[in-house]
């Protein structure tokens, strides 16, 4: 792996690390919340969502319209 892509893991790793403390404190919650929240990238957090979901550490739910997040 370059420095390029270790910099980009790094990255997603910390991106992901957001995302469950914010739904470890808050709850479930929808992507578009996450975004609010983060104001980062929908590609960040899509890798991030992507990389928790790997883990087997997010229960990832269709509501209607919206994607549901929560940790299992």
């Amino acid at each position: 792996m370059d420095t390029i892509e270790m910099a980009i893991v790094g990255q997603i790793g910390e991106a992901a690390g957001d995302v469950w403390r914010l739904l470890n404190q808050g709850g479930p919650q929808t992507l578009a919340q996450l975004k609010k929240k983060l104001n980062g990238s929908s590609e960040m957090l899509e890798f991030a969502v992507g990389w928790l979901a790997r883990e087997d550490k997010l229960e990832i739910l269709k509501e209607k319209k919206s994607t549901l997040l929560r940790l299992k």
